[in-house]
């Protein structure tokens, strides 16, 4: 599959052999970890406690080798990696079989470990870690922009009318109710006009923010850690999950998990929040 998609740069979506055959309830998680290594013990809490169906975490921050996967399978999920030492790196655990994985985004990921994909329960699942921009004078910002164009020449490529799931860190507040003050920071990456334009593209193919309509507007799932942000409400919604309308129907709850983004006893948070949608069964 992956020697395909460096072929000929079409979606890797099977056709058959998994895709829409999976309708029982399930829950679904995106996770900016911020270093699984720094925060497996968080993790694991969080697995034990809330008990996902698929997870999709991002910033690993660990090689391939190197990131514990008896964290999962000890609680009974399969688990795919694409892992990179010191940044990036992205999973996908589920307790259903996982199939028909992918890595790579080769046309625009410049080498680093930004996205995963796979077939779960039915569905595409593509986990996807996105470049911040740091500036808009940076070489990163135009890194951004291109990785975003590569993004959805992957998306459109497919078929909107298949189960799809983009979820992850997509460094991208959407509208001005996603980020704490949308005059201050009119412009920066996360909240460019440029950045909108690209994620534009990508929901008028036909994906779905299936989390907006459960959440109040001012809920975020990203707060920096530096200056007491996350006590001072100084957040932005970057994390989301997105999906085609057959999986968007499903959809009957969804929750920006903001209890996860404060301490554990003497566990560390990340500085992103899960968050979680519940698929009802249709069977």
């Amino acid at each position: 599959m992956i020697g395909w998609w460096r072929a000929t740069g079409k979606f890797p979506i099977p056709r058959s052999g998994g895709i829409g055959v999976v309708s029982a309830a399930m829950r679904i998680v995106t996770w900016n970890i911020n270093s699984l290594s720094a925060r497996k013990d968080f993790a694991a809490r969080f697995l034990d406690e809330e008990q996902p169906d698929i997870i999709g975490l991002q910033e690993l921050k660990l090689e391939t080798d190197k990131v514990p996967r008896e964290l999962f399978t000890s609680r009974g999920y399969e688990v795919a990696v694409f892992g990179q030492k010191s940044w990036n790196g992205v999973l996908i655990a589920a307790k259903l079989p996982i199939s028909d994985v992918h890595t790579g985004l080769p046309a625009g990921d410049a080498g680093e470990s930004r996205l995963i994909a796979a077939t779960v329960g039915g569905m595409r699942i593509v986990n996807v870690y996105c470049p911040q921009g740091q500036s808009v004078t940076s070489e990163k910002f135009p890194y951004k922009l291109g990785f975003y164009d590569a993004l959805g020449d992957y998306i459109t490529a497919s078929d909107p009318g298949l189960p799809l799931i983009v979820m992850g860190d997509l460094n991208v507040a959407p509208e001005a109710e996603d980020i704490y003050d949308p005059v201050g920071l009119a412009g920066v990456p996360s909240f460019h006009p440029l950045e909108h334009e690209k994620l534009k593209r990508l929901m008028s193919w036909g994906l779905i923010d299936v989390v907006k309509p459960h959440i109040t507007p001012g809920t975020f799932s990203f707060w920096d850690y530096r200056a007491g942000d996350f006590h001072k409400g100084k957040g932005l919604r970057i994390d989301h999950i997105f999906a085609t309308k057959s999986v968007a129907d499903r959809v009957e709850r969804a929750q920006i998990q903001r209890d996860w983004r404060k301490k554990k006893d003497a566990l560390a948070p990340s500085d992103h929040a899960p968050v979680s949608v519940w698929l009802k069964d249709v069977s």
